[in-house]
């Protein structure tokens, strides 16, 4: 079964636009060549000469089970389905899962979070103005800093925006997010620079009732500097039902990333496994990335996808879609350093991290590892 749930949040898409207008905005596994606890010199990656940066991705889900609305053999029935679809988002509660994500990144207390799935949702009257419900951002960062943790938005990128009715008189829109959060306040924090968030060229176009769909996604990096080292670090989601698009989104991720000056950091939901030989994974590898969590515990475990619903028990996790990938073949520089992973931690995965009312923090489990940055 191919990540099925993504294939949901794609198909909510095809349903919102069926009525309304569609707006875009303006590695086969790989064995590290050294281990995973001496540096690029000799020296341990974790000794007194590396920085560590820790950096975390996690897949925040929109909040529904989408398919009945594809399915729905009218209009009338994708209004009901689409209503039934966004009751469901509000008891997925969204706020709830926010103080459980933000109690276990307080834990780990990372310096950068790769976000996808950062959803805002509004409803409103048929023709009037909207008002926000839910907005995963804000919700997020009072979170976060309600567990002593603030972060900046050093980054974000819109993937789609859609709106459908859901009743004779109201209306509900969707505008779908990644984002680049950077921890602030901290001894030593890390310097943002560089900010850049693109569209692929690279998009699904999908037939629906109302004509061709096409569904934009994008990418967005920062440079990340601390103590004389840079690493530039890149958030994505990408296409969960097309390879081919899939594919070609990742290959111009790739060409990009390759003229970065420094070591790049790849977070993201690549929405392929590591056995796919023609997929995202294969290709970064083939570029010279280092998955994180292989190079600590191997090609087994790790599982991060996807929850077949937030209170289903035992966990549904059963494959690894989810990153945190690096490389450091750049080109000598003083503001550079090389990269290597010392721990690589899979969270949200264990039923302690569920809110008090039983739900997982997401569909997916988020991945936090931990790079020693040394002088090259």
């Amino acid at each position: 079964m191919e990540l099925r749930v993504r294939r949901h949040l794609m198909l909510l898409v095809v349903v919102l636009l069926a009525n309304f207008s569609f707006i875009v905005p303006a590695l086969a596994e790989t064995t590290p060549i050294r281990t995973a606890m001496a540096g690029f010199d000799g020296r341990p990656a974790d000794g007194p000469a590396a920085k560590h940066l820790k950096v975390n991705t996690y897949n925040l889900y929109l909040g529904a089970d989408l398919s009945p609305i594809i399915a729905a053999p009218n209009l009338a029935e994708m209004i009901r389905q689409t209503r039934i679809a966004y009751r469901h988002v509000l008891w997925a509660d969204f706020p709830a899962r926010a103080r459980a994500i933000a109690r276990l990144l307080a834990r780990q207390r990372p310096d950068v979070l790769g976000l996808q799935e950062v959803a805002l949702w509004k409803e409103g009257p048929i023709g009037g103005p909207l008002r926000t419900t839910v907005d995963y951002l804000p919700i997020l960062l009072k979170a976060l800093r309600e567990q002593g943790l603030n972060y900046e938005v050093a980054a974000k990128n819109t993937n789609f925006t859609a709106q459908s009715p859901i009743g004779p008189t109201r209306q509900v829109s969707l505008t779908d997010h990644d984002a680049i959060l950077v921890r602030t306040g901290t001894t030593g924090r890390w310097r943002v620079s560089h900010s850049e968030s693109h569209d692929y060229m690279a998009r699904l176009t999908i037939p629906t009732a109302a004509g061709p769909i096409a569904i934009p996604r994008g990418w967005s990096a920062v440079d990340v500097t601390a103590r004389g080292r840079t690493v530039r670090v890149a958030n994505t989601h990408l296409d969960p039902d097309s390879p081919q698009i899939r594919n070609a989104q990742a290959e111009e991720l790739r060409t990009k990333l390759a003229t970065a000056a420094h070591p790049v950091v790849l977070l993201g939901d690549l929405n392929a496994p590591p056995s796919d030989p023609t997929g995202p994974y294969a290709l970064f590898a083939q570029d010279g990335y280092t998955d994180a969590w292989t190079a600590i515990h191997g090609p087994d475990g790790g599982f991060t996808a996807t929850q077949i619903d937030l209170d289903t028990v035992p966990s549904t996790l059963y494959e690894r879609i989810d990153y945190v990938l690096y490389n450091s073949m750049r080109p000598e520089d003083s503001d550079s350093g090389h990269i290597q992973v010392v721990r690589a931690t899979v969270i949200g995965n264990k039923l302690r991290d569920r809110t008090l009312s039983g739900l997982w923090p997401s569909d997916h489990a988020g991945v936090v590892a931990t790079l020693a940055i040394s002088r090259p």
